[in-house]
């Protein structure tokens, strides 16, 4: 179980204990983290993100290319299979949309790309 991160911040209950995540929760959770750092920008873990922000959004395979970065910054977290659905590039940072298969279901979260 890890504990529940919302605005990059510990999310507490009425008790002041933190609030934890759990299953498919974590999973995502991990994900979201590991791929929206920058790699080595996590004093306490350097080995922690991915390179995302080095790739050029007008690049063709821009989907191909951050599925591979953000499968090699989530190779510790236990999932199926992951893959970048669409990039809205609208956005300030652009953000993916990443589909996750974690034991026979598909989960979606978002990261930003370019922070």
């Amino acid at each position: 179980m890890d504990a529940k991160i919302e605005n990059r911040d510990m999310v507490i209950d009425s008790t002041l204990s933190p609030v934890m995540c759990k299953n498919e929760d974590e999973i995502l959770q991990r994900i979201f983290i590991a791929c929206s750092m920058k790699k080595g920008s996590f004093i306490l873990d350097k080995t922690l993100g991915s390179f995302a922000y080095t790739v050029d959004l007008a690049d063709p395979m821009l989907f191909e290319k951050l599925t591979m970065i953000y499968k090699e910054a989530t190779v510790e977290v236990p999932y199926s299979d992951l893959e970048v659905v669409s990039v809205d590039k609208t956005k300030t940072p652009p953000v993916a949309r990443i589909k996750v298969l974690l034991n026979s279901e598909v989960f979606y979260t978002e990261v930003t790309v370019n922070e």
